[in-house]
């Protein structure tokens, strides 16, 4: 165990944390750079190496203006607490990738609104990492807000002064719509796979029938579903993100947390059809094995997509990924009369706007058919 005034610790994400100090204001407040390690006798003996190293680093004042933005960046990341180990991952995508690359050199009091407002268009004009065009203005524009909030958080600390936060220019975020199978291709997939039930076509009528992500979709069990009650418990994702842990042998990892939201922690009625399907393919089935794989290890998202993409093949349906079915069983939901309020709740929306405006859309004989009305009479 570390001993009191070591500055070691074990973070949440299963690393050990060393901060030597590297330097000190002209307040004489310290300032620590973080080392990472597998063990506590690592990341000790990784301190000890900093330190020997740069018998002299200690000694160098850097005025707070001076910290450079990297430091500012994983001193955020630190400092951030209650994050999900998907958020910090997509954070660390975003900060070691884009936002440290960028302003590489620079001193924090060198963010402005000027040098964030040319990140930003460099970032939608020649942001892809393999130089062929921009990202896309919501990808920028969540990377802008991150940026944002790390400024926000080098204020607090002194490092940044007087930043016009009502001149940063944001993207414009386009909200298009996903497209969504038609009633016909619909119908298709959904008699094919009531036809050959297996692992994969069982989770395809999940997703038809009751909107759930593909996340929530791998990390089923049989537990989670009330037989008696009809209902099915979402209370977990399942994810591959990035392995921020510098001495891990992967790039990335499978975590098993909480869904994105409070609101998506949610119990959903199953169809009475479905419910019947469920029973049979089930049989004697272990609670805990996974219905994805009828055994206690999951498959993770990327192996259904693929799965997933040979049944439409099969069913004669042309390709849309994985997401397009939540976004078609929203929309025929509504075409069937269903309460706003209520799709929302069993999307696991925060908001029924949200729902409106990312998720529901008519159709053209739907129009037609409210038009009609209008015309009663005349």
């Amino acid at each position: 165990m570390p001993r009191r005034g070591e500055n070691i610790r074990k973070r949440k994400d299963g690393r050990w944390e060393a901060r030597p100090i590297v330097g000190r204001t002209p307040e004489g407040k310290a300032i620590y750079k973080s080392v990472y390690g597998g063990s506590y006798t690592e990341v000790k003996e990784k301190r000890k190496n900093s330190q020997s190293a740069e018998p002299k680093k200690a000694e160098v004042i850097f005025s707070l203006q001076g910290v450079p933005v990297q430091m500012l960046c994983v001193e955020w990341l630190d400092d951030v607490i209650g994050l999900k180990s998907s958020s910090y991952g997509n954070y660390h995508v975003l900060i070691h990738k884009h936002i440290v690359s960028y302003f590489q050199g620079m001193g924090a009091d060198q963010l402005t609104c000027d040098t964030v407002n040319s990140f930003i268009r460099d970032k939608c004009e020649h942001g892809r990492i393999d130089k062929t065009g921009g990202l896309s203005e919501k990808y920028v524009r969540d990377m802008a807000l991150l940026l944002l909030q790390i400024i926000c958080f080098g204020q607090r600390k002194g490092y940044i002064t007087g930043f016009d936060y009502a001149s940063v220019q944001l993207p414009k975020v386009k909200n298009e719509q996903v497209p969504v199978l038609s009633s016909v291709e619909h119908d298709r997939l959904a008699i094919y796979s009531q036809a050959n039930t297996n692992h994969t076509t069982i989770g395809i009528l999940l997703a038809l029938f009751t909107g759930i992500r593909l996340g929530e979709l791998c990390a089923l069990t049989w537990r989670d579903i009330d037989f008696e009650a009809g209902v099915l418990h979402i209370t977990k994702t399942l994810q591959r993100i990035k392995n921020t842990d510098k001495n891990a042998k992967t790039k990335t990892k499978i975590v098993i947390d909480t869904p994105k939201s409070a609101c998506s922690v949610r119990t959903i009625p199953i169809p009475e059809f479905l419910l019947q399907i469920l029973k049979r393919f089930k049989g004697s089935q272990d609670l805990d094995c996974y219905m994805l794989s009828s055994t206690k290890k999951y498959v993770e998202p990327r192996l259904f997509q693929k799965r997933y993409k040979a049944i439409l093949e099969l069913a004669g349906v042309a390709y849309v990924n994985v997401h397009v079915l939540r976004h078609t069983f929203a929309t025929r939901a509504v075409e069937r009369g269903f309460d706003i309020k209520n799709l929302s709740e069993i999307l696991g929306h925060s908001s029924v706007r949200f729902t409106l405006d990312r998720y529901v859309r008519g159709s053209v004989a739907q129009k037609k058919q409210y038009m009609e009305k209008m015309a009663v009479g005349y």
